[in-house]
């Protein structure tokens, strides 16, 4: 069974120390930058969660959700939206399903709403991340536009099911 859990000091070094397969660690920043960004969102009253990612027991990955309200920098969306900013299977747990498993149950956060009423729900990955693309897509998120978020240059896509 694959569940998203609260980050708390029981767990939290185990969360800093996952690692992506080596192939995807170009791709997104450490588990602590995410949480050091998140910690500057709460800081300016912008919702923002990271959870661990457990299977049964174990600790096998990290995620970031972010509202993004409408016209907020960095993104300025259209709308308020749900922002997936982080999905990352530590490389030992990689290629057993959860990857599927943990989006299915971050879509069913993200629709639960907890931070306010929107349609809309939205994440970036860069086109080079093959493993991650086609995931999404089988999840029904569909590829849009491509924006610059400081110096990179990433894919944006809507949960479109």
């Amino acid at each position: 069974m694959v569940k998203l859990k609260d980050i708390t000091w029981d767990n939290f070094w185990v969360v800093v120390n996952l690692s992506p397969a080596e192939s995807q660690k170009d791709f997104l920043p450490s588990n602590a930058v995410f949480m050091a960004q998140a910690y500057v969102n709460l800081k300016d009253q912008h919702p923002d969660a990271c959870f661990a990612i457990y299977h049964d027991d174990n600790v096998i990955g990290f995620t970031k959700i972010v509202f993004v309200q409408k016209d907020e920098k960095p993104f300025y969306f259209s709308e308020d939206t749900y922002y997936l900013d982080a999905l990352m299977i530590d490389e030992k747990h990689q290629g057993k399903g959860y990857g599927k498993l943990a989006l299915a149950q971050i879509l069913a956060f993200m629709q639960a709403k907890p931070w306010g009423d929107t349609c809309s729900i939205k994440l970036s990955c860069f086109d080079e991340n093959i493993d991650a693309t086609k995931l999404y897509e089988k999840f029904g998120f569909e590829k849009t536009n491509t924006f610059v978020l400081g110096k990179e240059s990433l894919r944006l896509y809507i949960y479109a099911p």
